[in-house]
């Protein structure tokens, strides 16, 4: 548990970290940000797109998941969550996001 006067941002929220093959779930709680191990998330795909749609796939069967978004301008990650879909459990919004130039 660290503090961080940004904690706030995180209240009512969780914010998955990816970092290599290790993943945290992050939130907010009164002032600090707590940091816990998601085993179940650990993965050595090295493609960002599978990893998206493993992630998907446990946050949309968590009881308490009213919905997942992702907003991506990779066509790959469209297509996974598409093939996806119906395990999803009709959870899912997918925003495409706009490539400027600066992201090239």
């Amino acid at each position: 548990m660290a503090s961080d006067a940004r904690a706030h941002l995180l209240m009512n929220k969780e914010l998955f970290f990816v970092n290599e093959e290790m993943c945290e779930l992050l939130t907010g709680n009164q002032g600090s940000v707590d940091s816990i191990p998601v085993p179940d998330l650990y993965s050595s795909h090295e493609e960002a797109d599978s990893r998206i749609t493993l992630h998907c796939m446990c946050a949309s069967h968590q009881p308490t998941t009213e919905r997942v978004i992702v907003r991506s301008p990779d066509s790959d990650v469209f297509l996974f969550l598409c093939h996806s879909l119906m395990q999803l459990a009709n959870r899912l919004s997918l925003t495409p996001a706009i490539k400027t130039t600066e992201d090239s």
